[in-house]
């Protein structure tokens, strides 16, 4: 039998996506894969940038899609899927279109947050461990496009060199590197990721697809039953417990403000002008401690702040 109803977390780089895989994957009847970008990029390994619509979303490729995942489940002996592929917050109209069924939640986290664990990231290189299961994963028609980033990173890597741009690739991110200062580009390319999220978003809830809950990682820290008790709601994920009790027992709400003691005066004034419209646009505040008001639940009114589960 096919796999249907998935659950996608989407959630750009750094915003807190692995710790909460690996809450999912605390739940006995959901099959946790953790990035599969070569399922999601097959058929479309070769485009310019991460972004994808229903236009790349043929039938061919969402058979391939869906077939795999359904064997992914299978081998698991599970009854339900369960994704995170950072570069898919540059897909969401793609995704809809392969599983108009999907429940999909999307995480957000400060981007001064993002920025700055995006530079430790950087700055100690790529894993050689990651780079290699890569390259097992990708198809070999794929390997050209594949083959470019990962001899990069292994290269920065050898060299000791940081890496120049790591993660998903937003419309624009080549013309970028080179031209903008390292600060400039990480704050562009969070800014990018959560612009066309947050758009895609909102313009297929107008159109009447199922809604997809937004909720921040800073409140899932301080009050993780309480905030993953409505995704699991939302989710329809019955007997959520193995969930719930796990995050409590490994939520650390000091992550998520290490940004301010690691980011001096000049990269904050860097990435301000790229960062807060969309900061704003998400409840968060430049000059305050913590983002917007507490107890705000996804719904019907205007304003992003106001939809993000809380």
């Amino acid at each position: 039998m096919p796999c249907t109803d998935p659950i996608i977390l989407i959630g750009t780089h750094r915003s807190g996506t692995t710790w909460l895989g690996d809450v999912f994957s605390r739940h006995p009847a959901l099959a946790y894969f953790e990035e599969p970008r070569h399922v999601w990029t097959w058929g479309n390994a070769y485009t310019r940038d991460d972004v994808l619509t229903e236009h790349h979303a043929r039938p061919r490729v969402k058979a391939h899609i869906r077939k795999t995942f359904d064997s992914f489940v299978r081998a698991s002996a599970k009854d339900r899927l369960v994704e995170k592929t950072p570069s898919n917050t540059l897909r969401l109209r793609f995704i809809r279109e392969v599983y108009p069924e999907a429940r999909i939640v999307m995480v957000v986290r400060d981007g001064r947050s993002v920025l700055r664990s995006t530079d430790e990231i950087m700055s100690g290189g790529v894993p050689m461990s990651k780079v290699i299961g890569r390259a097992r994963q990708t198809p070999l028609l794929e390997w050209p496009a594949f083959a470019g980033q990962a001899g990069g990173a292994v290269l920065r890597r050898l060299t000791g060199k940081k890496l120049a741009y790591w993660g998903p690739r937003p419309a624009g991110w080549r013309s970028w590197i080179g031209a903008d200062h390292p600060d400039v580009i990480l704050a562009r390319q969070w800014a990018g990721c959560m612009t066309r999220a947050l758009d895609d978003a909102e313009a297929l809830e107008r159109e009447g697809r199922p809604p997809i809950l937004r909720f921040r990682y800073e409140d899932v820290l301080s009050n993780p039953r309480r905030v993953l008790g409505q995704i699991c709601a939302h989710c329809e994920i019955d007997s959520p417990e193995s969930i719930l009790n796990y995050a409590s027992e490994s939520a650390d709400p000091t992550r998520a403000d290490k940004w301010r003691a690691e980011l001096d005066g000049q990269t904050l004034a860097r990435a301000r002008p790229h960062m807060e419209p969309v900061l704003e646009r998400l409840g968060y505040r430049w000059d305050e401690r913590a983002p917007g008001s507490e107890g705000e639940a996804l719904g019907a009114v205007e304003g992003e702040s106001e939809r993000l589960c809380s």
